[in-house]
């Protein structure tokens, strides 16, 4: 079945100046595997850093009022795609599903 990965921009943090240039994104990414939503979904908070050295006067600077969700995950989307998150997640499903075999088992006495 298909693993997805939603990913929602759940807080911005701006610079405590005024001029509320971004400074990080917050970002949440919910991995479902469609065959058992209810027991194969991980829930996974990041947070990423955007350069706001260049404040209100930045080439492509937004206004705070004027930023949507598409703008926001421009700005980090090499980042996105570089995390380990959704592999991860990806991981900890296929273990859930499909449990690897222990080291060391319990075997009972020969005699």
């Amino acid at each position: 079945m298909a693993i997805t990965h939603t990913e929602t921009v759940t807080d911005l943090i701006v610079l405590n100046d005024g001029t509320d240039v971004v400074s990080q994104v917050a970002i949440k990414t919910v991995s479902v595997d469609d065959s058992d939503p209810s027991n194969l979904t991980q829930t996974n908070y990041d947070c990423f850093d955007i350069d706001s050295s260049g404040g209100t006067s930045a080439a492509g600077f937004v206004a705070y009022g004027s930023l949507s969700e598409t703008i926001v995950k421009g700005w980090i989307s090499d980042k996105l795609d570089a995390s380990d998150t959704k592999t991860n997640a990806e991981a900890w499903i296929n273990s859930v599903k499909s449990p690897p075999a222990p080291p060391e088992v319990n075997k009972a006495l020969p005699w």
